[in-house]
């Protein structure tokens, strides 16, 4: 009886030894695995190095917020390719223009899995705090001009059709243009927050549908954040509603003021019934500013008047 009982005691162990080493082994595994994404995750967001350009003056960085590696050739002199430009650009009636665009320095950036990324008319020695980011597969740089006026170069590139619309919204009063050009023209103005069907993508803008029209859309004023585009209409509303009340305000102080007179004009006793003047003149009391909204290079103030009407003047 006792030999029987030792014997399941001793089996009873080892089932248990063994029952253990499973849990043990997978353990160790998950933290091995642990360990090798952790890994992973850090070489995903590792930060990647800024693009060096070398100027004829200096070696140029510009911040790299694209997300991957890239290296910049050499600038190379884009007067070579003046004649070129005149020969493609047929349509182009005015040749200063053209000569104008084949003017500065060529870039090309390449990506790290080979694709290459070409900049044209650019003059890197009269930037500041250069930013190379992407946006929708395509490059641009963001930088200050030599004025402190911030401004940017996009690759040159064929435009991308979207496999499905997009749905996006504006973040200004926009020009839509019948061709991505800030010279072609305008088919529509559209307001801020109205909602666009996005189609497809070139270099600096997106084609869009809206209503019965279809053309382009600077892109830095169209983006997928509803969010973002109901702060922009919000803001404008505040704006235009801060200005209709100073107009309000100026019309009342002008009322009161002719009250005052009638009333000093009773109180000395030389009251006469005051001849029919003629109407006040509007006059500007409020003016809120709209940068560059198409890539035209110019942008417009909405001014509010002290009749309560709105009017638009570009600069």
């Amino acid at each position: 009886m006792k030999k029987k009982l030792i014997t399941k005691i001793l089996s009873i162990s080892v089932a248990g030894a063994v029952a253990l080493t499973p849990a043990a082994a997978f353990g160790a595994q998950t933290e091995e695995n642990t360990q090798t994404e952790s890994a992973e995750a850090a070489d995903e967001t590792k930060e990647v190095e800024d693009l060096k350009i070398k100027t004829e003056t200096q070696e140029l960085t510009v911040k790299n917020q694209t997300g991957y590696a890239l290296t910049a050739g050499e600038l190379e002199d884009a007067a070579d390719e003046t004649e070129d430009a005149k020969a493609e650009d047929t349509k182009t009636e005015d040749t200063a223009e053209t000569t104008e665009k084949a003017q500065g320095k060529m870039l090309t950036v390449t990506g790290e899995d080979g694709t290459e990324h070409v900049f044209k008319n650019m003059d890197p020695d009269s930037w500041t705090e250069p930013v190379i980011y992407d946006e929708y597969g395509f490059l641009y740089i963001k930088y200050e001009n030599k004025d402190k006026k911030e401004e940017e170069v996009a690759e040159t590139a064929e435009e991308k059709e979207w496999g499905e619309p997009l749905t996006m919204y504006l973040l200004s009063n926009v020009n839509v243009r019948e061709k991505a050009d800030k010279e072609s023209k305008s088919l529509k103005v559209l307001s801020t927050g109205t909602e666009v069907k996005g189609i497809s993508v070139a270099p600096g803008w997106i084609k869009v549908q809206a209503d019965d029209i279809t053309g382009y859309v600077y892109h830095t004023y169209i983006t997928e954040n509803k969010e973002a585009a109901d702060a922009k209409v919000k803001a404008e509303q505040e704006a235009k509603a801060q200005a209709e009340a100073a107009a309000a305000q100026a019309a009342a102080a002008q009322a009161q003021q002719s009250q005052n007179n009638y009333d000093y004009s009773q109180d000395q006793g030389s009251y006469q019934e005051p001849a029919q003047s003629a109407p006040q003149e509007k006059y500007e009391v409020g003016r809120q500013q709209y940068d560059d909204c198409d890539g035209s290079g110019h942008g417009y103030y909405e001014i509010t008047y002290s009749d309560g009407s709105v009017g638009y003047e570009e600069y």
